[in-house]
């Protein structure tokens, strides 16, 4: 079809609701843009808030694909690190209204389908009113998703809630398809029981939707993924990362970073480095480390001698000044593009399942240094399954445990000798994990099955069915 020609009303218009945040936000925007891109039939519009329209409206993006928002009613991404119960009940408790109502509001066709954040029970609720079939995305790892699916075998096996003083080292070896895990290495938010209660009342219900997708890879979580399909009631669909990887100009992990006029000037300063020479340094846009603790990082960075590309979202010039010469912080930047640069030879990252899956397809290793919640069982993946990273920190940073400048400089600058066994077997390790998840996305493979069977779940749908 020329660009001339008119082109047909779509004959699907599915809506899709992301979670308010940047680790939610991404792969709904990959999913949908792959979706988009299969079949130009369905007419995709992401509802986002205002904030998050401002962010991300001017990207670039199918022409089936649109965007539409909501009033800001939750604090603004920028702040909601400050109070983070706060953000989530806002979530929960004001977005249904606004979101209801928009349904009324959109271009025809009317909406035949919905995409909802697995974090977003009341979608269920519009959904259900509305009569409207309903697929989850869960954005974090489907190891996370199945020990909380087995919620009840934690419990019968005396496990829950975690307590680290009593049990932290007790062994979790009796979930379907997930491999042996310390109780220490399970979510954060199964050590106290209020909190885990709330939290499994807003997890998807299998008894209100009819379908789950992963975005995960599933040469990475291959028997998690099998197992769940065999025990759950969800049609279960598992769609990775590939437009990310193969499309860097595309919908990356930062997709808002140019809205707010972020320059490309560390990608000039990276052209100006060896070949795997940097250290990529990265711990988290929520919730990071605490001052004291990052200022310890500036000056074990500062010792190592090691060249580094540092973000930390606040406090940039400080820790610039801290740090010396060697490196450069940032505010942020492109982190996909910047892991697949040549000068970047390694990644310390707090192990959000983005970031994670981004540095496995970008063949880097890593040091693992988890905060919170699914950071823990993704580090131990990291580091004891797929064996292409070394942990900072036995547990999370906290507090008043702060790791000193002296340990971080010895194990940068002991994790930057390339040269070494120890750290050639890291290197050996990740780039043969990065061919095999590669693999993946090759014609036939199992991401363009999953994609292809989603779109054909969704094309059961029309406003006459």
């Amino acid at each position: 079809m020329s660009p001339t020609e008119k082109r047909p009303v779509p004959s699907y218009h599915v809506v899709a609701m992301p979670y308010p945040g940047r680790g939610h936000i991404n792969p709904m925007l990959n999913l949908c843009k792959l979706v988009a891109e299969r079949n130009h039939d369905i007419l995709i519009t992401i509802v986002v808030t205002e904030e998050w329209l401002g962010f991300i409206g001017s990207m670039d993006k199918p022409p089936n694909f649109s965007f539409a928002a909501i009033p800001n009613v939750v604090p603004s991404e920028l702040v909601r690190g400050d109070d983070v119960y706060g953000f989530a009940m806002a979530v929960l408790t004001k977005m249904e209204e606004p979101f209801d109502r928009l349904l009324d509001e959109l271009p025809l066709p009317p909406p035949v389908f919905i995409i909802a954040d697995g974090f977003l029970p009341w979608a269920a609720e519009v959904a259900g009113r509305r009569n409207i079939p309903l697929a989850y995305l869960w954005p974090m790892s489907a190891s996370v998703y199945t020990v909380f699916y087995h919620f009840d075998l934690l419990v019968q096996n005396g496990h829950f809630p975690v307590d680290l003083s009593v049990n932290g080292d007790g062994v979790v070896d009796y979930i379907p398809g997930l491999s042996p895990i310390r109780l220490a290495d399970l979510p954060t938010i199964l050590r106290d029981q209020e909190t885990a209660s709330m939290f499994l009342k807003v997890l998807p219900d299998e008894s209100k939707a009819k379908f789950l997708v992963f975005s995960s890879i599933y040469a990475l979580e291959s028997q998690v993924l099998d197992a769940l399909k065999q025990t759950s009631t969800f049609s279960i669909y598992n769609i990775g990362p590939a437009t990310s990887y193969f499309n860097l100009k595309q919908i990356t992990t930062n997709a808002y970073c140019d809205q707010l006029q972020y320059t490309n000037n560390y990608l000039i300063w990276l052209d100006d480095q060896p070949p795997r020479s940097v250290l990529y340094v990265s711990l988290g846009s929520f919730l990071s480390v605490s001052r004291a603790q990052a200022e310890e990082i500036a000056l074990g960075l500062r010792t190592s001698g090691v060249r580094f590309l540092w973000v930390a979202r606040r406090e940039t010039s400080r820790l610039q000044e801290m740090c010396g010469e060697k490196g450069l912080v940032v505010e942020w930047c492109r982190q996909l593009e910047v892991l697949c640069h040549p000068s970047v030879g390694g990644f310390w990252s707090h192990c959000g399942w983005n970031s994670t899956k981004e540095a496995v397809l970008a063949g880097v290793p890593m040091l693992t240094s988890p905060i919170l919640m699914d950071q823990l069982p993704n580090a131990k993946a990291i580091v004891e399954d797929w064996r292409i990273a070394w942990r900072v920190w036995k547990g999370v940073f906290e507090d008043g445990k702060l790791m000193k400048s002296d340990e971080i400089s010895e194990l940068v600058e002991r994790f930057m000798n390339l040269e070494s066994p120890e750290r050639e077997e890291l290197t050996r390790n990740a780039k043969k994990l990065q061919k095999i998840c590669e693999m993946e996305f090759a014609s036939g493979q199992s991401f363009q099955t999953n994609l292809d069977a989603f779109v054909e779940s969704i094309l059961q749908y029309n406003v006459l069915s």
